[in-house]
């Protein structure tokens, strides 16, 4: 699906916008069930598009995330805010 302009995988998204550490550990939270997307659990290909909320429970919070724009690449603390 990387490859289709308008989606990115949940995991490298999440990766992407420094959610988490690793792709791994994003990869890990999806398997565990830790990762809805629009309130669906999130596997760690499903695509994600702008306007898709993510919500990650992550070191005992929950992080609440709405898409704004597709990252590709991991960017920097101030973009990823």
């Amino acid at each position: 699906m990387a490859s289709d302009e308008g989606t990115v995988r949940v995991d490298s998204w999440i990766w992407s916008v420094r959610l988490t550490k690793t792709r791994s550990a994003a990869a890990t939270a999806c398997r565990g069930g830790h990762v809805r997307v629009n309130g669906e659990r999130a596997k760690a290909a499903q695509a994600v598009r702008p306007g898709d909320e993510v919500r990650l429970q992550h070191a005992g919070r929950e992080r609440v995330v709405v898409v704004s724009r597709l990252v590709r690449k991991r960017v920097g603390a101030a973009i990823a805010a």
